[in-house]
């Protein structure tokens, strides 16, 4: 059996508020490596987490570890059997979940993530760094464009934010309400939907939107997947010819066409694919890294 996938591979880099952190993860990366076992797992909301070391990678300058990442999904489709009529997936033992890879490089703290077959790995990714963190304060920044980024949240004034999330499940849109960000869009919940379009804007010449506020909502959303579109609207100073932009339309990504043998991309199939992504921009991962 084999199939055709569209893979796309994100790009991001990674900010923590503790500078020593990217020496102690490359640390403990390399002792989980020389260790009998280089996994491990963990709870985040309500899904479960395996994830394992696989091995270093020689791409660039430092250590660049190629990692798996598990996480359990605790509702799948049904299963049919004609003679017996529709029920829950016959498993013994284990669980099902989505699979995700990534090359991460500590001393040039990029990462670059992408699916098995489904579902959004750069929030899983997120909260797997973050579980080697002491204060959890991970965050990852996408490569942009043209450092389109630097120039709209670094505006002064700013008249729209337009955001589109749309969530591939409940499960994932209920992690997503207890952040800070979600509770800015209770009204979706409310209501049970997956998919909201949100404009709030100054039209009058001299209204501006709280410039602090909107800088953090939009620094915030840009890590989700599920957010598709984050457009802001505004210039550097007041009375100068005013810019727009879609931040998600200007992130990089890779994209690649790829014939999957089995059931869901191995080790084997999605290694190659991030090394041809990680030789595409990096330039731009090692330069704006240093």
């Amino acid at each position: 059996m084999s199939w055709t996938k569209k893979v796309v591979v994100s790009y991001h880099f990674i900010d923590s508020a503790n500078d020593e952190y990217f020496t102690e993860t490359k640390l403990a990366f390399n002792a989980l490596l020389n260790s009998e076992d280089s996994s491990g797992t963990f709870d985040a909301g309500q899904s479960h987490y395996y994830w394992k070391i696989e091995n270093k990678v020689d791409i660039t300058e430092g250590d660049t570890f190629f990692i798996s990442l598990f996480k359990e999904k605790p509702s799948w489709p049904v299963y049919l059997n004609e003679d017996e009529g529709i029920s829950a997936i016959p498993i013994t033992e284990g669980s099902l979940g989505e699979l995700y890879y990534c090359l991460f490089n500590p001393e040039a703290r990029f990462i670059l993530t992408l699916a098995a077959a489904g579902g959004g790995p750069v929030g899983a990714f997120k909260k797997f760094l973050n579980e080697f963190s002491k204060d959890g304060s991970i965050k990852l920044v996408p490569l942009f464009e043209d450092k389109i980024d630097i120039k709209t949240l670094s505006w002064d004034f700013y008249k729209k934010l337009a955001i589109t999330v749309n969530f591939p499940s409940y499960d994932i849109q209920s992690e997503f309400m207890t952040t800070k960000e979600g509770s800015l869009l209770g009204m979706i919940n409310e209501l049970g939907g997956l998919k909201a379009d949100i404009t709030i804007s100054a039209p009058k010449q001299k209204q501006n939107l709280n410039n602090a506020q909107v800088k953090e909502i939009a620094k915030s959303l840009l890590t989700y997947d599920f957010c598709s579109k984050l457009t802001l609207r505004g210039s550097d100073n007041d009375g100068e010819e005013i810019e727009e932009f879609d931040l998600k339309n200007a992130q990089v990504k890779y994209k690649e066409m790829v014939e999957i043998t089995g059931s869901y991309m191995s080790m084997d199939e999605a290694l190659p694919i991030l090394k041809r992504a990680f030789n595409d921009r990096s330039s731009d991962l090692v330069h704006l890294s240093e």
